[in-house]
């Protein structure tokens, strides 16, 4: 799989640098295409690299395992998860953290001090406003809004027995699960969005149709803007 996922990195890489090169006049040096060979070859290299890197990190014996996926503009976006689903993403801290104290207030059975509960406030209100616009579907952030809405219901009952903060405490996790169930599932639609763009990319450029393959790639990651476009 690891091999697969590989060539179809070279073949895309490699039908888009001989796109290019056609639009290059044929009084080209031969400095430049040496240096645009290069470039190539660089890209490739660290599309490889970062595939490696995500099979070694998932291919480890841990508890939390480390995904890394490249987007469609060059980007690269880093996540942790494990046996539950999605616990943290190294561009939205606000729900690393959030997701870390509700997992260590699970360990003691949702006995914990008011204070602690109170140290949230800032992450939870902020999990609107740093979430990463690519995971900005209707149903993230209506996940996101309920999450919020529990919050302040636990915090605002002040004069709460410690059955009674218990209890909330338990409906605030059981909104944060609903929220990181659907961030599963959106990250693994952008993921499949991406396999399925190449697959289609290599099925017209072993054809020798390089215009149609780019035609047919640009069209189907058009689906990733799609996913979000409803909350803009």
């Amino acid at each position: 799989m690891k091999n697969i996922k590989m060539n179809s990195i070279k073949l895309f890489v490699t039908a888009l640098t001989v796109s290019s090169f056609m639009l290059v006049s044929c009084d080209n040096t031969k400095k430049k295409t040496e240096e645009a060979k290069e470039e190539v070859a660089e890209m490739v290299d660290s599309a490889e690299e970062g595939l490696e890197e995500g099979v070694n990190e998932m291919d480890e014996e841990m508890e939390v395992k480390t995904r890394t996926y490249k987007m469609k503009d060059g980007t690269a976006i880093v996540y942790n998860l494990d046996e539950k689903g999605i616990v943290g993403f190294d561009d939205w801290s606000d729900y690393t953290v959030v997701n870390s104290e509700l997992a260590e207030i699970r360990k003691t059975n949702y006995v914990t001090t008011a204070q602690r509960v109170r140290n949230m406030n800032y992450r939870i209100a902020n999990l609107g406003n740093t979430i990463p616009a690519w995971l900005k579907t209707e149903e993230v952030m209506e996940d996101v809004a309920d999450v919020q809405k529990e919050y302040l219901e636990l915090i605002e009952d002040a004069d709460a027995s410690e059955s009674e903060m218990k209890e909330n405490l338990e409906e605030l996790s059981e909104k944060f699960d609903d929220l990181r169930e659907e961030l599963d599932e959106t990250v693994e639609e952008y993921t499949k969005i991406n396999e399925s763009a190449i697959e289609e990319f290599n099925e017209e450029f072993k054809k020798g149709k390089i215009d149609a393959a780019i035609e047919e790639y640009n069209e189907e990651i058009k689906k990733l803007d799609k996913m979000i476009e409803k909350k803009q």
